[in-house]
């Protein structure tokens, strides 16, 4: 592991532990056993080591192989989202446990769960990586099962979006605040909720 590695490492836990604002640049330099000048050689500020720290997040949404497989695709020819949307939802739901079982990334939820009330920056990237994206795939889901006949005419497709997705906010949330350290059993049980409750509210708005 190189200087900056070490740097994105020991900023995220302490970030993660203490709070953005509660953390300077030389306290990470203490702990990464360097001079606090010598961050400098790799990160302009301590909120340049933010926006990394967001950009390496965000690029495993964007670019990571497990979340853009073509199971993963609203399109007509992924047979999976119509003949079983359940299934559908558990591949979404594996490839994220996957991504969730790697230390950083644990951090950076919690991260961005705690702080995002207390700093600008870490609001609005919760606001638009972890609301607005998300929630405008999940209308696309719902709005393309009651096209297709799947789910019934009724239902609107925002406001479902808004309830399949607000649950495991809320879990998240709840497992953020209580740990400061997210065992990995938790989120066993995390997983294992969320699938029971996309599979209730699914069955309960699909055409009999």
């Amino acid at each position: 592991m190189n200087t900056k590695e070490k740097i994105f490492d020991v900023s995220l836990d302490l970030f993660s532990k203490k709070g953005y604002d509660s953390v300077s640049l030389r306290e990470i330099a203490e702990e990464v056993g360097i001079k606090k000048s010598s961050i400098y050689s790799h990160y302009p500020s301590k909120e340049a080591i933010l926006m990394d720290i967001f950009e390496y997040f965000t690029d495993q949404f964007e670019y990571g192989e497990l979340l853009n497989s073509k199971d993963l695709l609203l399109t007509e020819d992924n047979d999976t989202l119509f003949e079983n949307p359940e299934l559908f939802y558990h591949q979404g739901s594996e490839a994220i446990k996957q991504m969730l079982s790697e230390e950083r990334n644990l951090k950076i939820w919690k991260l961005i769960f705690i702080q995002m009330h207390y700093n600008e920056t870490i609001r609005l990237f919760f606001q638009n990586e972890m609301l607005v994206k998300p929630l405008k795939f999940w209308n696309e889901f719902f709005t393309i099962l009651k096209e297709n006949g799947i789910i019934r005419e009724d239902v609107n497709p925002e406001l479902l979006a808004k309830e399949y997705y607000s649950f495991p906010i809320y879990l998240l949330l709840e497992i953020s605040a209580k740990y400061d350290d997210i065992p990995k059993n938790c989120l066993e049980d995390f997983f294992e909720e969320t699938e029971e409750h996309a599979r209730f509210l699914l069955e309960s708005i699909k055409v009999k």
